[in-house]
This record gives C-alpha cells, structure tokens and sequence, in this order.
C-alpha cells in the first residue's frame, strides 16, 4: 500500500520523496525523505492520521531529512490528484489537517488566547519584525524586508480607513500595539486597543508611556463584547487577525457589537484568515497552537453581518502575501533554535517549527487565504475604490 502511494506521489514530485521505516526498510527514492523511528508510530498514524502525525513528529519519532516545505507540497499535490478518498491515501489523511485550516483562536476564554499570546514578550520579539506585528505582511515588492511589508501593511489599512486628524480609532485586537501607536503618532488620530493577553496590555501600555502618547493612545484588557462598557463611540475600526478568534456561531455577535460602537457613516477594516468555502478545523491546532481556532468563510463573514446596516465595500486576498511573511517568520524562527529548545524545549520547537511551515503551504496551495473586507456603516457612494496591481509577479513559479 504504502509503496504504490510512494510511487504515484514521486510521479508528480521531480525531486522524489521515499519513507524509511523503523527497520530500516526504505521505501522509494529521492532527495527527501520521511523517517518513522519507532514501530508504534505507524500505527498511530494508521488509526489517526492527523494527530498521530503530528504528535510523532513533535516528539521527534517522525524526523524530515530535506526541505519540510517542499515535503508537504508534494503530498498535498498528490492528495489533489487522487481526486477521492480511499483506504490507500495515508498521505491525504495525513496532510489533511495542514492544508484545511491552520487557523488562529477562537475565543471561548482569555485562557485560550493568553496560552498563546502569553507565552512571552520576549519570544515573539526572537522572530517576529520590529514593530512586533503577528499577522500578515503586504510584499509590494518581494525583496522587501519583513518590517518593510509590515510598514507597506499599515499604510495600506491607512489609506483604506482615510484616516485624518481628529477621527476616533479603534482596533479590536491590538496585539503588541503598532497599529494604535503609530495612528496616534503620524494621523493625530485618538486611538483605543483591546487585546485580551496580559503581556501585551502591559506591553502596550508601557510603550505609550515610552513614547508619551497618554492622551493619544489607550489600551484595555477587555473582551469585545464588553465594548460598549467604554461609553464612547468611533468612526474608524479596524480588526486584524483576531477575527479568527470569534469562533464558529459567534460572527453574528461580532458584528453587533461592532455596529454599536461604531457611528454611522463610519468605516471597518476586517483582516482575517479565511476559507472561500466553510470546512472543518484542525484538531491538532486546537490543541496545541490555538485552542478552539475556527477560520470563517467568506460566506460566514457575508451572512454574519447582513441587516446590521453594513455596507461591503470591497475585498481583497492577500493569500501569497501570508505566504511570503510566514516564510520568514520560519526563516528568523530558525535562527533562534537554542534558544528556544532551552527555555521551552525540543518538543516545543519542532511543534512551531511544523506550524509555521504547515501554515506556509496552507497558503501557498490556495487551502486558507487572507481577506480584507472593508465595510462602512451605512452606504456611502462617495468612496475612492482603488485596484493596483503589482509589476512583478511575488512568486518565481
């Protein structure tokens, strides 16, 4: 069984893959190659694909020799040429959970996202860009540098909200701060945050004493249901990458709670990982990475805020973008290794080490993209819809 699958995958895989069992059986040829270390392991992954998979090769008794990346393409090529479900396709169980949905958290409980996020201030300063942006770059240029993209990020949530002088920003989700930050600085605008981590309410609390932005710039440790609890009102809001948060069932919620603190005629920017088509969600990332994580559809998003008085303005996929970010967000990761094995273990390494490059494949075969919809609340028919098109493609091939 294993052998014909082997071979059909190295049929459309020039650099060929082969799998080396506990015995020390090979089977196929090629330049990468899948080792399982331990007899129990293939039966594991035999009775639970995706878990034992993943389990296994946190623990380090499944071992890639060669390009991880390149590995899962291949086999997410073969499960698409398959075209069904059978008994043989160990490999499309096994890739399944990489290329359905490497999503981020959906919010049942601060713990969730504090079992993340809260891992550590210092952490995520190893490998994520100096503004300590954890979502989705913007590469107008693909030589660009990871905090160029993040800036070109910015500025084109910016641009898309209008922001000026005097408006009232709110950004639901603020992570480690930059958005509110740096609207303060540069628009003059006022800007609030709500993050539900402790690290980074601190953070970003710390930082707008630094930079002497009280008065400007504000951030609560607060759920967005309890939005409205701050008695006020803002004309610009922007989420990003916390959508993914809400969970299945709870969009609806969402966007009434938007709409109530939004004023009329005002604009909101919605930056979320998402599906073209609902589908199921990774029980291993559940577990491990984001606990409850859900990534929505753009039919969810749609359904979830009509006859609440939004108006969809436009939408945009970012898909290869994500792709690009996540490839460097690897790249640093890697370079800090011991660093990472020492404070949190080899276990955990290789854990983030498979979610990052399982989350770039995910986005490189077109099985999650990253959407912005931007809303208004009310129709307004004056707004400068603008389309620009890159010169060069992101990608060689």
């Amino acid at each position: 069984m294993v052998e014909k699958i082997i071979t059909r995958l190295n049929e459309g895989f020039s650099e060929g893959l082969s799998l080396e069992l506990p015995d020390g059986r090979c089977i196929g040829k090629g330049l990468h190659r899948i080792k399982v270390l331990k007899e129990d392991v293939l039966k594991e992954v035999l009775k639970d694909p995706e878990m034992g998979f993943c389990e296994a090769y946190m623990r380090g008794d499944i071992s890639i020799d060669g390009d991880l990346e390149k590995v899962l393409i291949a086999c997410m090529e073969y499960v698409e040429s398959e075209g069904k479900r059978g008994k043989r396709e160990v490999f499309s169980s096994l890739l399944r959970w990489i290329l359905k949905g490497i999503g981020l958290i959906k919010k049942v409980e601060g713990k969730e996202v504090r079992r993340h996020y809260d891992l550590g201030n210092e952490f995520y300063q190893l490998w994520l860009d100096k503004s300590m942006t954890y979502s989705c770059a913007f590469f107008s240029d693909k030589n660009m540098s990871l905090e160029e993209a993040q800036s070109e990020k910015r500025r084109i949530i910016y641009e898309k909200l209008q922001l000026k002088e005097g408006d009232r920003l709110l950004d639901i989700g603020c992570g480690w701060g930059s958005i509110i930050l740096e609207t303060a600085q540069l628009y003059g605008v006022q800007s609030t945050g709500i993050t539900l981590s402790k690290n980074q309410y601190e953070f970003v609390k710390e930082r707008i004493k630094s930079l002497g932005l009280e008065g400007k710039a504000e951030v609560y440790l607060m759920h967005y249901e309890d939005l409205p609890k701050i008695g006020r009102k803002f004309n610009k809001v922007v989420s990003v990458g916390m959508f993914e948060h809400v969970g299945k069932g709870r969009h609806r919620k969402f966007f009434e709670v938007v709409r109530e603190i939004m004023e009329d005629g005002g604009l909101f920017l919605l930056h979320t990982i998402g599906k073209v088509h609902t589908s199921s969600q990774s029980r291993w990332i559940r577990k491990y990475i984001f606990p409850g994580g859900y990534l929505p559809s753009i039919e969810e998003v749609i359904r979830a805020s009509k006859g609440l008085g939004f108006n969809l303005i436009d939408i945009d996929n970012w898909r290869l973008h994500y792709y690009l970010t996540l490839k460097e967000w690897k790249k640093r990761f890697l370079t800090v290794r011991d660093w990472v094995v020492k404070r949190y273990g080899e276990e955990f390494y290789r854990m983030w080490e498979l979610y990052l490059t399982s989350s770039a494949v995910s986005f490189y075969r077109g099985s999650n993209h990253l959407f912005q919809f931007l809303l208004s609340k009310g129709v307004i028919n004056t707004y400068p819809v603008m389309r620009r098109y890159i010169g060069q493609p992101l990608l060689s091939s």
